[in-house]
């Protein structure tokens, strides 16, 4: 075996051994996209969307999305004493917690759809995508509830106002703010 040989098997020996790290990808690669698509059609967006519970995404910006679907819907939401209460614009903050459930039970007993347990499933998102209106493509795209709210779609990603801030947050499943 000649010296070459030998120091090109070596070679691929050691890059063998370390698991093929020269294929790893560059670390100024982007991560993927975790959140609300906005690919294709308005009207095929959110019927593919993961769940949104207490135990699914709880602080998210998906979430302040789906809040402001109860928002624009007029959903209630019940206290502890069974009183009950709007679902307001200043309750938009990412949070899925005791009053973002109960006005997510209000709206899927509301819309008699068959889920009603206070979790955004596919029947949910699919019902919900049913009132968006907006261009093909890019740009602003309307939720036509008892009010109307505005979302923006950039690229194949939704973004959500908080708060009423007029600071645009991709809705991202894994990351609030």
């Amino acid at each position: 075996m000649s010296m070459r040989t030998r120091v090109v098997a070596m070679a691929a020996a050691v890059l063998l051994g370390a698991g093929g790290l020269a294929l790893a990808p560059a670390a100024s690669a982007a991560p993927p996209y975790h959140g609300i698509d906005g690919g294709g059609s308005v009207l095929d967006d959110w019927q593919d969307e993961e769940n949104l519970g207490v135990d699914d995404y709880t602080n998210s910006n998906a979430t302040a999305l789906w809040q402001t679907v109860l928002w624009a819907d007029g959903a209630q939401w019940q206290d502890d004493d069974g009183d009950s209460h709007p679902f307001e614009k200043a309750q938009i903050d990412g949070m899925f917690g005791d009053q973002t459930e109960s006005a997510t039970q209000w709206w899927q007993e509301h819309f008699n759809l068959t889920d009603r347990d206070g979790v955004v499933t596919e029947e949910s998102w699919t019902f919900a995508q049913g009132k968006l209106s907006g261009p093909p493509g890019n740009g602003t795209v309307t939720y036509n509830g008892v009010r109307k709210a505005t979302f923006k779609r950039v690229g194949v990603k939704y973004r959500v106002r908080f708060k009423g801030t007029g600071s645009w947050k991709n809705a991202y499943y894994d990351k609030l703010g």
